[in-house]
């Protein structure tokens, strides 16, 4: 858990330097754009995280029934799922990435 931890607190602390960089030798507009692009970074690492927590969960149960040898299909299954879900998060933030600004500029 600590690790996992540790990196979801550094993943944090790199959207803050970044705004503090930015907030102190950028514009507004560039301060504005690295807030929405960290909150973007952040969901997409989260949902990462969890994810890799699941297969970790599965990991121990199967060591916990004595069953090593179902670990490599979660892996394997595992190391598929992250490919393909990156694949598609890629295509999603780069082919989409004016309308998802629109979006998030858009005034209530």
């Amino acid at each position: 858990m600590l690790p996992v931890l540790g990196a979801l607190i550094l993943q944090a602390a790199y959207g803050a330097v970044d705004l503090l960089v930015v907030g102190r030798f950028g514009s507004t507009a560039g301060l504005s754009a690295v807030s929405t692009g960290s909150q973007l970074l952040n969901l997409v690492t989260f949902v990462v995280t969890q994810l890799a927590m699941g297969v970790t969960v599965l990991i121990a149960r199967y060591i916990g029934e004595k069953k090593p040898e179902q670990i490599g299909a979660v892996l394997g299954g595992a190391a598929v799922v992250f490919a393909i879900l990156s694949a598609a998060i890629f295509v999603l933030l780069v082919g989409f990435a004016r309308p998802i600004s629109a979006l998030m500029q858009r005034r209530r």
